[in-house]
């Protein structure tokens, strides 16, 4: 049922993207486009497709193996039959358990940074798709440095910093990454074509 439900969604989405692409509504095709996209990835990635944990697996992993060589001997194992990957951090005599939620994960934002690069009509699809590609390396970057902002926390003040960890000091680096990112992939470019049309006229 609901694949059925994905696919009559997606030949919806397809037809309007197409629609506005050959009236040549470029705005709308690419609200539609990108933002489309991205709620269709997220939820055939969680519901029909194990892309989330595959992502959830790869930021675990990496957030694991960069704590020991910073020193945090986190222990890295699975709950709930395998379904949440915990990183347990140790400080002191206590240990604390970091589930990798879809929060976490970076899915979300990487879903709306895939669709934000895909239609968009600025650059060429070769350039588009190497821009995307680096974009999305730079995002899972950028998210294991948060998930390593909150690890930090957590291993050297206790349990008692992770809401402020989490909450705050986390979120604040991913942002301003995120940011970097966005000039990178959307802004950047967006700068060199009116340039560009500018010196043409």
């Amino acid at each position: 049922m609901m694949l059925a439900w994905y696919v009559a969604a997606l030949i919806a989405w397809g037809g309007a993207v197409w629609f506005f692409w050959r009236a040549g509504a470029w705005l709308l095709y690419f609200v539609l486009g990108a933002a489309g996209f991205a709620v269709l990835a997220v939820v055939g990635m969680r519901e029909l497709v194990p892309g989330e944990l595959a992502v959830r697996v790869a930021t675990a992993h990496a957030v694991h193996g960069l704590s020991w060589l910073l020193g945090i001997r986190t222990a890295l194992f699975d709950d709930r039959a395998g379904e949440l990957l915990v990183i347990g951090v140790p400080h002191h005599q206590e240990w604390t358990r970091l589930s990798i939620g879809i929060e976490c994960s970076g899915l979300l934002e990487t879903a709306a940074l895939m669709g934000l690069g895909l239609f968009y009509p600025a650059l060429p699809p070769g350039r588009r798709l190497l821009v995307l590609a680096a974009a999305l390396a730079m995002t899972f970057a950028a998210n294991v440095v948060r998930m390593l902002v909150i690890v930090g926390a957590v291993a050297y003040a206790g349990q008692d910093a992770l809401d402020v960890a989490h909450v705050v000091f986390g979120r604040a680096v991913f942002f301003v990454l995120a940011i970097g990112i966005y000039w990178f992939a959307i802004t950047r470019p967006t700068l060199r074509v009116v340039y560009a049309r500018l010196r043409a006229q």
